[in-house]
């Protein structure tokens, strides 16, 4: 690995020999000892025509040709007196080649330059874009790497192109080709090549690696090393103009660093300095019961270096586990803190826990009569978590909230919400002894003083299939029920006489039908 500074070559050199001019010029021939490999006929020149390669080169394929003067190609060279031109298809792509006078060596960055051009007509037909690539091998055509390819262009102007590849091993033949890009226009693509530069130079081989910065700071680093090249090496960043391999205090942006050496071949990179910012997702799981405080505040950082450190409250002693148990109700300030020391955006976060599972009621419907098991239960709950379920200490759990059918007796039951939580209670079933029947009064006065308000049948019995209805005196229905709770307050009615018919199923399941007359008083 070697660095940007040519003060340290030189200063070597003046402590081990006796002169200065001795030790710059031992200095200067080590550092110039790059591969700097000439290309020959690097213009392309030569007698123009069709099928045919510049001296020093050889056709790799197909039939490329010295322009201008053939081919109904007339544009004037950029360089000399002679370019290249090349067509291609879906099928076959035309080219030169050259053997080089010593190999490029794998794992070595190089450079030249191209002047290159596309031509719209090429024997008298339409063509495609342009595409010029360069391959290497170690035989003549073999094509054995792509060592570097041009993006489609379309310019007819002359512009100038710099190649720069590292190849993965030694070879000795270099080629210059036209490869196809098919389009609409035609079915050849063409490229014009010229004015080459007289040497492949070898260039610094440089990697860049950075450190981000948080965001809103200037944290960032920077850092070039050479792999590669003809040392000693000079570094420049822009923006900043620094001239070390290494810059710190960045902002987030990105850096271009150029390194030069010895020989005036120069690389660039960039180096670009994300701004790091922690984000938190936070999931509440609170207690699964009132008053447990089993609350629990878990966090999935993204973003930065880990590990992170947490923060909660502010506190000063961080934990590393992304989970906060135990916690009581209540409001929590939440933040993290990477490797880097980049600091998340703090969270408040409400933590609740449900509210506690009541029995708001129990309700006891005791039995009938005499002859009867028609007992009942009714619980209503309130908080906690839904859906319910009920159980009687003796029986199965049930989604219904009441029982029937009991017979008397002291009931125990549960009831528990959908996170286990529970109440317990009790309550007793008493049989009224006394006859099983229906009993329905004979008048009612709907005048609000409490008493004898509502006309209402009183059930003595377990019953089922009721309707109770009342007419007036011409015969009109006023009033009807299902349901033997429900009373008639004889709203809008006047006073007089009306007439009731009461149908039902009784505990022995026979059928029952009564009637009688009604008085209605105001």
């Amino acid at each position: 690995m070697q660095y940007c500074s040519m003060k340290i070559v030189f200063n070597i050199c003046r402590g081990i020999y006796a002169t200065a001019v001795a030790a710059l010029a031992i200095c200067i021939s080590f550092s110039l000892s790059a591969q700097d490999i000439e290309i020959k006929n690097p213009s392309l020149e030569g007698p123009p025509r069709a099928a045919a390669a510049p001296p020093g080169w050889a056709i790799i394929n197909n039939s490329p040709d010295l322009l201008p003067g053939c081919c109904a190609v007339s544009k004037p060279p950029s360089d000399g007196n002679t370019y290249s031109g090349m067509i291609s298809n879906a099928t076959m792509e035309e080219g030169i080649y050259q053997k080089l006078s010593a190999s490029i060596k794998g794992g070595k960055a190089y450079a030249f330059s191209a002047d290159l051009a596309h031509p719209s007509v090429y024997f008298g037909q339409k063509t495609c874009l342009g595409g010029f690539v360069v391959y290497a091998a170690n035989a003549p055509g073999a094509k054995e790497e792509v060592l570097w390819k041009s993006p489609a262009f379309d310019h007819a102007d002359w512009k100038r192109y710099r190649i720069e590849f590292t190849p993965t091993k030694d070879y000795a033949y270099i080629m210059l080709c036209n490869y196809f890009i098919p389009c609409r226009d035609g079915k050849l693509g063409a490229v014009l090549v010229d004015n080459l530069s007289p040497y492949l130079q070898e260039i610094p081989r440089i990697t860049v690696t950075v450190t981000p910065t948080c965001k809103g700071t200037s944290m960032g680093i920077a850092r070039v090393d050479v792999l590669s090249g003809p040392s000693p090496f000079t570094c420049k960043w822009l923006p900043g103009g620094q001239t070390d391999n290494f810059v710190d205090h960045l902002a987030a942006g990105s850096y271009e660093v150029t390194v030069t050496g010895a020989n005036g071949t120069y690389a660039t990179a960039i180096a670009r300095i994300d701004a790091v910012e922690l984000q938190n997702k936070i999931t509440v799981t609170p207690s699964k019961c009132y008053g447990d405080n089993t609350n629990v505040l878990s966090l999935v950082t993204t973003g930065g270096k880990p590990p992170y450190r947490y923060y909660l409250n502010g506190s000063d002693h961080p934990q590393y586990t992304p989970e906060f148990r135990d916690l009581r109700p209540g409001n929590y300030r939440l933040l993290a803190k990477d490797e880097m020391g980049c600091v998340s955006p703090e969270e408040k976060i409400a933590v609740a826990e449900p509210a506690p599972l009541q029995l708001m009621s129990a309700q006891v419907k005791d039995i009938s009569c005499s002859e009867t098991h028609d007992g009942q239960i009714t619980l209503t709950l309130a908080g906690g978590t839904v859906p319910y379920h009920y159980r009687l200490e003796t029986g199965e759990w049930q989604s219904d909230s009441a029982w029937r059918k009991l017979d008397e007796g002291r009931y125990y039951f549960i009831a528990k919400d959908n996170n286990d939580c529970q109440v317990r209670g009790a309550v007793e079933i008493i049989r009224n002894n006394r006859q099983c029947a229906v009993y329905v009064p004979t008048a009612f006065s709907p005048n609000g003083d409490g008493r004898n308000d509502l006309f209402r049948c009183r059930v003595n019995d377990d019953i089922s299939k009721y309707q109770l209805q009342v007419f007036n005196r011409w015969g009109t229905l006023v009033f009807q029920s299902n349901d033997p709770g429900q009373a008639w307050d004889g709203y809008r009615q006047p006073a007089g006489s009306y007439v009731w018919v009461l149908v039902y199923t009784d505990s022995k399941l026979q059928g029952r039908r009564q009637q009688g007359s009604l008085v209605l008083v105001r």
